[in-house]
């Protein structure tokens, strides 16, 4: 074999052990045995101990720092009962997710199918932004611009992720949720175009009846969190190995 041919097979296999190596699991994320008898427990603690790893943010995977979690831009229109318009919101800053709590984890696995079911209990949720809206209140035009933030309490919700392994490859294809609210305070500086009156009513209405609103708007927010979470998460499972996260 000449030295030229065994150069190049030499620095195939050393470019084949960087790209393998891009994507190691973090030190921090532990994995457990699916044939562990206690494989549930094991996985909760697992996430709960990896989740400051995560909350940080992995670049590697194109996941950013989750608390806070930053958006730069987002949009949603709404149009239930006495609320309908449209409202969209820049420089989005959420922060309170790095106190998550991981209640149970429930894996389910069937032929080529894997299915988590994550139990998560958040204490409490800040979200700020600057906003413009459009639309209409009951009888009252709405119109303005300006900052607002939103306060929850006493968050919880099941993640159900859930999607076939394809070549050793969990593809997600669906991450549902419905968070429940135990309670929630909203601001906004101006939703009427300078009336203050009007911005009042409208703060003492929505702080009034949000878990009505919330109710409304909240079937519209699940299906753009499926869709949404389900491409945030397989950045990460699309670079892992199925068998090397769940061995």
């Amino acid at each position: 074999m000449s030295f030229q041919v065994f150069r190049a097979i030499a620095v195939a296999l050393c470019a084949a052990t960087l790209v393998a190596g891009d994507y190691q699991l973090p030190a921090t994320v532990k994995t457990c045995k699916r044939d562990n008898d206690d494989y549930s427990s094991c996985l909760r603690l697992a996430i709960q101990e990896a989740w400051p790893t995560f909350i940080q943010g992995l670049p590697d995977f194109d996941i950013p720092v989750l608390d806070p979690y930053y958006i730069d831009f987002h949009s949603i229109e709404h149009a239930s009962g006495q609320l309908r318009g449209k409202v969209s919101a820049t420089d989005v800053r959420t922060y309170g997710l790095a106190k998550a709590r991981f209640l149970s984890v429930k894996p389910e696995m069937k032929d080529d199918f894997f299915r988590l079911e994550i139990d998560v209990d958040i204490p409490k949720i800040l979200i700020d932004g600057d906003y413009k809206a459009e639309g209409q209140l009951s009888s009252f035009k709405i119109g303005g611009s300006g900052f607002f933030n939103i306060s929850m309490e006493d968050i919880r919700s099941t993640w159900d992720i859930s999607g076939h392994v394809v070549n050793d490859r969990w593809v997600v294809e669906h991450f549902k949720l419905a968070p429940t609210v135990g309670s929630m305070k909203i601001w906004f500086s101006d939703l009427f175009n300078g009336n203050d009156d009007l911005n009042r009513a409208a703060l003492v209405f929505i702080n009034e009846y949000w878990p009505l609103v919330y109710r409304g708007m909240l079937p519209k927010m699940m299906e753009m969190w499926d869709l949404y979470l389900s491409e945030f998460v397989n950045r990460f499972f699309s670079k892992i190995p199925f068998s090397t996260v769940f061995p």
